[in-house]
């Protein structure tokens, strides 16, 4: 597998969400946050990687992403899930579509 690469879509103080690609193609997402003494991941992936390639890709994740925002840090933990994106639903969305049929009738 090659390098991933991460775009990140929200930080906060103790916390942030990647979307993970490998090459042009998303294979998924990464919620990190960050305790006292250890950093909590989980990696939803949408693809079938081989248990070396989980390993790889969380090895450049502790490299690329935690170890620069907590060098100091006393372990870090993942939990990986495989599974595919059912749907994106936000209030402002469905505010939308209720505005779209309100303006039909």
């Amino acid at each position: 597998m090659e390098a991933a690469r991460f775009e990140r879509q929200v930080r906060t103080e103790a916390s942030e969400v990647f979307t993970v690609y490998g090459g042009a193609r998303r294979i998924g997402r990464l919620d990190v946050h960050y305790a006292r003494f250890e950093v909590h991941g989980t990696l939803l992936l949408e693809v079938e990687l081989t248990d070396d390639e989980v390993q790889q890709l969380i090895d450049q994740i502790d490299e690329e992403l935690v170890q620069t925002h907590d060098p100091e840090r006393e372990d870090f933990l993942v939990t990986v899930f495989r599974g595919e994106e059912l749907g994106f639903y936000s209030d402002e969305y469905e505010a939308d579509d209720e505005e779209e049929e309100e303006d039909e009738r």
